[in-house]
């Protein structure tokens, strides 16, 4: 079977995507096992564990003011309560499955992320949930019927309904931390830009408010109105947060090629552990990256996948070196993503010259600009002319073969490989004319 086509990481293994869904299957099939059996497990003492909870909710002295109107709705909450508690045990577990099954296809970043939103999730959750029904309620619960009291009213409360008010605000925070946390990833992969932020806006906060206010009871109450609320504003800031600049410098503009096809185009500038000439700047509508040696450093490859799968870039042009020294499954995998991998080979251009010799500075600044793909053949030529006339260099030396001849004082070398005998009499007529 057919894998298909998609970005492939090094250390990921090629397996048909049957296989990931049989596995997948596998560890969703062992979860609901588990809570089915955790369930049967834990109605049997859920009584118990009802009863303390209904303890700490009870806002009076003893159980006199608690009622049950409902008999069949306390059925219901018998069963929920050893759901949720099934879920609640078993999460830790299922988040590890889940980081285990995702983890051979992530980035670096991407499995930074999800370790820290794991680690923070589970946390958070746990903590608020249990300062939620052992603190937070009961003290409202207390502080009304203390206003109750005052005023000489006698109070029977419901106690389906004390326990369901206090599931809907932690329901509310659950979906509220849920939804803030795509808006937060889709912000850090660069996908809410200060251009497209109202669309964003319009959808998340959207899907948020209509899952709350369909999901909680009673509908247009003060409390769901509240929350409802709260839940807005908590996104916003989020969303504010997550916005991202459209001018980043990895972030390089679309150009369209002769055929019309959009490309994404970016400069790596591999020092090759300080030996090769640096990359300062990059043509205008591209972008910049840095790295100290991308041969042998996986992790520094592997943040240069993650930056072209986030920003969908087409071309990489590296400056040290022609790319041929990248392993071949680095290669691979950015053929994968659909990006095409060069090189400057700014090493052979460099030779013995010091990296401070100005003339070297003019050539690597024309090497730049003397890409054939996917500027034009009069874009190349006008930008490789512009670099020349800001050049201290009175002539050029063309240089037809990868082979660099030594530098020569006034004298630029100027690449000429790709080039056609009508582009190179076009640069030396304007040349001629300077």
């Amino acid at each position: 079977m057919s894998t298909g086509k998609g970005l492939h990481l090094e250390h990921d293994s090629p397996l048909p995507v049957q296989t990931h869904f049989d596995l997948l299957t596998q560890k969703a099939t062992l979860g609901f096992f588990l809570i089915g059996i955790l369930t049967f497990a834990f109605i049997l003492k859920i009584d118990f564990v009802l009863e303390s909870i209904m303890h700490h909710l009870n806002p009076c002295e003893d159980s006199s003011c608690l009622a049950l109107y409902e008999p069949a709705s306390w059925s219901v909450v018998r069963w929920l309560t050893a759901v949720f508690l099934s879920v609640m045990l078993i999460l830790p577990f299922a988040l590890h499955s889940m980081y285990s099954f995702a983890r051979p296809g992530l980035t670096q970043s991407e499995n930074m992320m999800l370790r820290r939103w794991m680690l923070v999730s589970s946390i958070t959750g746990y903590a608020t949930l249990f300062v939620l029904f052992y603190f937070l309620i009961p003290s409202l619960y207390e502080f009304g019927d203390g206003i109750h009291q005052t005023t000489g009213l006698t109070s029977q409360y419901d106690a389906v309904s004390l326990f369901t008010f206090a599931l809907s605000i932690f329901w509310a925070i659950l979906i509220t931390y849920i939804i803030a946390f795509g808006t937060i990833t889709a912000g850090s992969l660069g996908l809410i830009t200060d251009s497209n932020q109202d669309w964003w806006r319009v959808r998340i906060l959207g899907i948020g408010g209509v899952i709350l206010l369909l999901s909680l009871p009673g509908r247009w109450n003060g409390t769901n109105i509240l929350l409802l609320s709260l839940m807005i504003l908590f996104l916003e800031m989020s969303i504010r947060k997550s916005i991202r600049t459209s001018k980043e410098i990895v972030s390089p503009q679309a150009m369209f090629d002769r055929e019309g096809r959009r490309r994404y185009v970016a400069y790596v500038d591999c020092s090759c552990q300080g030996v090769a000439f640096p990359i300062n700047t990059s043509p205008e509508n591209t972008g910049l990256l840095r790295y100290q040696a991308l041969c042998d450093n996986i992790d520094e490859r592997e943040h240069l996948i993650d930056v072209v799968s986030r920003y969908r870039l087409t071309d990489i042009i590296i400056g040290g070196c022609d790319s041929s020294p990248l392993p071949q499954s680095f290669q691979k995998t950015a053929e994968s993503a659909n990006c095409q991998l060069r090189g400057l080979n700014l090493l052979d251009l460099q030779g013995a010259t010091p990296q401070k010799n100005p003339l070297l500075h003019s050539e690597v600044g024309i090497q730049l600009e003397n890409l054939v793909d996917p500027w034009t053949s009069t874009q190349r030529i006008n930008a490789c002319q512009n670099r020349f006339s800001e050049s201290s260099a009175d002539n050029y030396t063309p240089v037809s073969s990868s082979n660099w001849p030594e530098i020569k004082q006034g004298s630029v070398r100027i690449s000429t490989v790709n080039w056609s005998d009508d582009e190179l009499r076009s640069f030396q007529n304007v040349d001629s004319n300077l």
